[in-house]
Order: C-alpha cells, then structure tokens, then sequence
C-alpha cells in the first residue's frame, strides 16, 4: 500500500517540480533595445519575482561599460569611467560606488552563465530605462556618463549593512580562520593620589633643542621631551621627570603606568604632561566554546590605546586630570597650541557560521572616560565611511582641547589608515589601496586587474575638534609622512607606480585641490627606481630616487597646476632622509653604494650628503662622510626624531652602530657635528658603552639646554658641556 501510494504521488511531484522551473526560467522572449539598437543574446533574459535577469555580457558593454567576472570570490564587477557596481553572487547587498545598497534579486549562476539584475545596474550607471508591456520589451536609452554616487560621507546605517560591507571588503584583505573564544575582561585600577607640594622654582628662560618636527607650529610626540628645565623619558620602569642641572641632575618624579600599557609617545604642552601608549586587555580561551569561522586577524588581546593627561604644575606629584581608553592601536598624533589630535585604528573580529546571520557577534566601536568609568559605544548609524574605503577596521579621529573639561571629540570612520600628515588647520590620513583598476589591459577575459593607488581622507581641524572634509586618491604608493605637504591650499604627494623588479616602476607628484581632486601632476620621473626620500620646501619638491645611483631631482610647483623639473644630480648612493638646512642647502642621510662583480648594487656605509640648490636648475653635492662599513645603522634614516639638528645653535647630532671588517661592532653612541648654512664638520662623539656591550646602553637620543648636551639609553643620561666636549655628570634612569 505504502509502495503504490508513493508511486502515485511521485509523478504529481515532478509535473510540480517541472511547472515551477519552467516558470522562472523558461524561454521569455524578452527583446532588449539601447538607443534602438536590439542586443542579441546567446541565452535569454529570465524574469524573477517580476525582475528582468539578464546575461553578464551584451548589454552593459553597449552600455560602455566595462564587465569581469571574479571566479575566485565569485563576484561581477561592473565599471565605466564614472561608477562602479559590484555584486556578490547570490547576496542581496550591493557596492555602487562604494556605498552599500540593498537589492530585491540577486545576481544568479543559471547553468554556469551569470545572470545579473538589468533595472537595477542601468540605473545606478545613470541610464534610462522603460518597460513596453505590450511587445515585452526593455528599452534603454544611454545618458551622459557622470557619476551617480557623489564624493560623500555616508554612515553604516544597520548591522546587516555593516556585515555586507565587511564582506566585501574582505574578498582581497582578509582570510577565514576556524576559532572560538570567551572573554574575561580585566579590570583597571590607578593610585590617583593628589597630594600636593609647593612646585620646584622655575629657572631661567632657557635654549633648549625640540622633537624634530615635520611642520613648524605642529607638535609630533617622541619618547623624550624638556621644558628647557625638565627632561621627560620614557624608561623601563615608567616615565622619568629629570632635573635638568647639569652638575647635579636628579629624577624628581617617576609617572607609573599599569603593567600592561607601553608608552608610545609623550607630548609636554604649557603645563601639561600627555602620555600615549598602547593597553591590550587579555583574553582567556575556552576549550568548550564551539568552532566558529573567524574573520582575519584572530586575536587573544583587545588593543587600546591609553591617553593620560596630567598636571605638572607640582612636578615632584603629577596630577592625573584626564585618562581615556580608545579601541585599537595607536596611529599616531599631534599637539598644536593647547589641543591634542590623535588616530587610533582598531582591526575588527566577528565571527559565526552564517555571515548574515542577524545574531552575528559585531564588535561596537567605543570609548571609555576611565575616571569617571563611563564606556560611550557608538550606534550604527554613527559610524561613518567613505565611499570605497579601504580594509576591515575601524579608525578613530580623536580631538583633545586641553584647556577645558569638555569630552573629547570622537569620530568612527569605517576604513584606516596608514600613515598621517598635519598642518596647522588640517589632518590627512594616507592608506595604501591594492583595487580594481579600469584602464589596466588584461591578461585574459573576465579577470578583474587590480593596482596600488593610495586612498587620501582630508579632515579640518579647528579648536580641538576633528571634521571630515572629503576623499581622494592617486595612483601609487607613499613612503612615509614627508611623501606628503599642504602649500598655499593644495596639498601635494609623492608616488612610485609599478614594480621595481619588473622595470616598470615610475615616480609621480600629485597635486591636489581643497576637495581633494588633482588639479596637476608630474608623471614618469626615473623609470626602473623608486622614491626613497622626499622633502617639501615651499615651491619646491626634493626628491631621490634610487635603483643603481642616486637621483636628486629639484621640482617646482610654483605652478601648481603644471609641476616641473628644474634639475637633477646623479650620485653614488641614496638618501633616505632628506633635511632642510636653510633654502639653499639640504642634508641627506642614507647609504654609500657599490656595484658589485655581477653588476649589482651593494651598501656600504651611512652616508651624509650635504646638497646645494642655490641654483636649482643645476643641484650639486657640497659635502659627504661616509661612516663604517657595509651594517652601519642609525635610527635617522627611517625616524627623523632621532636627529637633534640646530642651525642657531651650530649642532648636529643622532645616534648611530658604526660597523666595521666582518660586521663587527666599532662604535655605538652618538655622533656630533658643527653645523652652519655654508657646511658641517665633524665634532665629537659620545658613547654608554662599558666593557659589556648592553642594548640598554645604546644611545637613542640627543638635545640640549643651554651649553650642554644631554644623551640617554634605556640606562642612563649622561651630560656633556657643549664648548669642550667634557663630561659633566652621569644619571643613572633604570632604577
């Protein structure tokens, strides 16, 4: 009975089965028409839940656009000149223009042809387009090709928004990890004593050296600070306030801070003491807690950055005033006047099964005011992003004005960052983009050709508050902070495109326009090397390339719509940190060069070049010193605060590991020169080294006051009158 009843119902099931497909994907006999012209197509269009689906191909290149098809993380791109369209197989979220948009019927694999939805792509490339019921027709007429989608901030709006765009972003930044984890937070506690004594008595108006700062007026954090009578240093054992006296100087304060946060830069603004660091809360893995899929990178420790801000108004007792924790890890920052700016950008980590699943565990961006332990979580639609940001995390602006007791002012952007410049009036954060590009030639059809360009976010600072502005980009990739330069209202970067090793690499100078468009470029200087320094000097770029000799290039920008070349000096070597003396003369520090038995380029020793473009159509080299051999390193070539340079003071110096025969270790400390606008010479040179070599005793940085020098390692400060060279006295700073 049972048998014979089957057999009765099955064939009922298949006209079922047969009935249904035939509905949705039978033969439409759907013509459709650009500008009047019909478009023949090897498998016809499909109607869903009352939508045209047609083939990826036909159409949308009438339509001039360009049409690929990503196999590897099944996704259609769609591209003309102005709009891009990307769409996921099978997701009812989409990207037009960087900017999420929900659709009703997804792109579909139909017997391994894709289909996509022919309404819904027509419009958002700025196309008209009807529906003629009476002879089952799709016309479409073609519009001026401009962009739908303008250069806006848009905000994330809803969780399932903020999954959607995670996951397209994810297709080239991130990888898929099976993980699973439980959280026990840990909790913060501080001795907040404030008692106070009468402060020490102020000294004389004094001569002391700063950070080596990027732009004047715009302070940059460092691990060492003075106020011409106090040294700020950060030690292993916690932050030392060093009476500067350099016969007899003393730490009158240490300023501990928890055990697990690291002090990554310290500020001194008036009579305020600002510490940064870096505070990862822990946390504890559960065996039990089932397998789950984990969006890169999986993490055991929460990162955050730690803002404390004391008074040293008494300095033997700081007092703590502010402490903020922001999630993530700290970018970098900068003080102008009495207000702090800051970036912090924090990798985001979720994790489920299904990736649309409503229950999905999304980290909510936030940020705690610990002393009064308020926690201030961010809603969706406070979390802004720019169209067609760039990589899986969130990045926090954070504006201090240290003057008041107002809460500081904080942004959530979608996006990050990489590296940061800052004038006076504006922040620009820099990030290196690896996307889809539309005029790259293909190496076969339907594969997507992606290139490097760097992505610019613009931000107007004013009375410690942080506004986003607007977005650019350029082609190619930055170095550093100095690849980048606000002048006159442009702002102005320095690019390599290409690859160095296939020959194809070119180096690039763009410049921008205040909604961050380019208004003028210089394109194609020195192919087959690539940018190792910059410097922005008024009017002018310097710029050295290097492949096998060094390149100076001279540019001018005085016409910032048409950027020249004024002239250019080919030398031994490469700079990979250019300073500027006066107007006339610039100081290079990088390595000498070799070529070697196979026609290769070895290093040799640190070099100094002494550069002068007092005529600029023809630059030449004045001065060089090459110190040791083939190992040397000093900490000058890739951070510029290493270098105590002084042209009032006629001083130079920084820290430097002089190498000799077989890699050996001849010297390390400081090396000193005199310096003055017609050359340097050198001076002196100053080591903590005992008989046991330490790490903790290699000098990382030098300044003065006054007539004496003060150089510091992890162990100790030592002073040295500047006139004679002689060692005043010695302070131990590790206890």
């Amino acid at each position: 009975m049972k048998t014979t009843g089957y057999l009765k119902i099955f064939p009922i099931l298949l006209i079922l089965i047969f009935a249904f497909n035939f509905n949705v994907f039978a033969d439409t006999n759907i013509s459709v028409y650009v500008d009047n012209e019909k478009i023949d197509f090897d498998v016809n269009p499909i109607i869903e839940n009352g939508r045209t689906l047609i083939p990826l191909r036909g159409v949308f290149e009438k339509l001039g656009a360009k049409v690929d098809w990503n196999k590897n993380i099944s996704e259609a791109v769609i591209k003309d000149k102005s709009n891009e369209i990307q769409m996921l197989l099978g997701k009812n979220k989409v990207m037009v223009n960087g900017e999420i948009k929900d659709i009703d019927v997804p792109t579909k694999m139909i017997n391994s042809r894709t289909f996509a939805p022919l309404r819904f792509i027509t419009e958002n490339l700025g196309h008209d387009i009807k529906w003629d019921d009476s002879t089952n027709s799709v016309y479409i007429t073609k519009k001026d090709n401009v962009p739908i989608s303008q250069n806006k901030i848009l905000t994330v709006g809803s969780k399932e928004n903020l999954i959607a765009l995670l996951e397209y972003n994810s297709k080239l930044y991130n990888y898929i990890w099976r993980e699973g984890r439980a959280v026990l937070d840990n909790s913060v506690s501080m001795d907040k004593s404030e008692a106070e004594t009468p402060a020490p008595a102020a000294g004389p108006e004094s001569d002391s050296s700063d950070t080596n700062n990027q732009v004047e007026g715009v302070q940059e954090g460092d691990i060492i600070k003075n106020d011409g009578k106090y040294i700020y240093i950060n030690a292993s054992t916690g932050l030392k306030i060093i009476d500067s006296n350099p016969a007899n100087p003393k730490i009158v304060s240490t300023v501990e801070v928890l055990e697990n946060t690291s002090i990554s830069e310290i500020f001194i603004v008036d009579k305020k003491l600002i510490i940064i660091g870096q505070n990862n809360m822990f946390h504890i893995m559960d065996d039990a807690v089932e397998s789950k899929i984990m969006i890169w990178p999986p993490r055991q420790y929460d990162d955050r950055t730690n803002v404390l801000i004391y008074n040293v108004e008494n300095i033997e007792k700081p007092k703590l005033e502010k402490e903020y924790l922001f999630d993530g890890n700290y970018l970098s920052g900068r003080t102008i006047e009495d207000k702090l700016y800051l970036v912090s950008t924090k990798y985001i980590n979720y994790y489920n099964y299904d990736i649309y699943n409503k229950d999905a565990d999304i980290p909510v961006p936030y940020y705690t005011d610990v002393l009064t332990n308020s926690k201030y979580e961010f809603a969706y639609d406070e979390i802004k992003y720019f169209p067609n940001y760039i990589d899986s995390r969130f990045m926090y602006t954070v504006g201090i004005d240290l003057s008041t007791e107002a809460q500081p002012d904080v942004d959530v952007y979608l996006g990050g960052s990489d590296t940061i410049y800052v004038s006076k009036d504006s922040m620009y954060a820099a990030i290196a983009d690896y996307s889809y590009d539309y005029t790259a030639e293909q190496t076969e059809v339907f594969s997507p050709v992606y290139t490097y360009s760097t992505v610019l976010y613009k931000f107007k600072l004013h009375d410690g508050n942080i506004d986003v502005e607007s977005q650019g980009r350029v082609p190619g990739n930055i170095i550093n902070q100095f690849s980048m330069d606000e002048h006159e209202g442009y702002f102005r970067i320095a690019t390599t495109t290409g690859e160095i090793w296939q020959n194809t690499s070119k180096n690039n100078v763009y410049v921008l326009n205040s909604d961050m468009q380019i208004a003028g470029k210089l394109e194609g200087l020195a192919q087959g090397e690539r940018i190792y320094s910059t410097r922005f000097a008024g009017d002018r770029i310097y710029m050295v390339t290097f492949r096998q000799v060094d390149p100076l290039y001279v540019i001018d920008t005085s016409d910032p719509i048409k950027p020249t070349v004024m002239g250019e000096l080919k030398i031994p070597g490469y700079s990979t940190y250019l300073h500027m003396v006066d107007e006339n003369l610039i100081l290079g520090f990088g390595y000498d060069t070799e070529v070697n038995q196979w026609g290769g380029t070895v290093t040799g020793g640190l070099k100094l070049t002494l550069f002068d473009v007092t005529k600029p159509d023809t630059p030449k080299e004045v001065y060089t010193d090459v110190i040791g051999k083939s190992g040397t390193y000093s900490d000058i070539l890739y951070n510029h605060k290493a270098l105590m340079f002084s042209l009032q003071k006629g001083l130079m110096a920084f820290p430097v590991n002089v190498m000799g025969d077989n890699y050996k270790t001849e010297f390390n400390g400081a090396y000193v020169y005199n310096v003055k606008n017609d050359g340097l010479s050198f001076n002196n040179k100053i080591s903590h080294m005992a008989a046991d070599y330490s790490y903790r005793d290699e000098v990382k940085r030098i300044i003065y006051i006054n007539d004496y020098l003060y150089t510091f390692s992890d162990n100790k400060m030592q002073v040295h009158n500047i006139e004679n060279n002689k060692k005043i006295s010695e302070l131990s700073i590790k206890q």
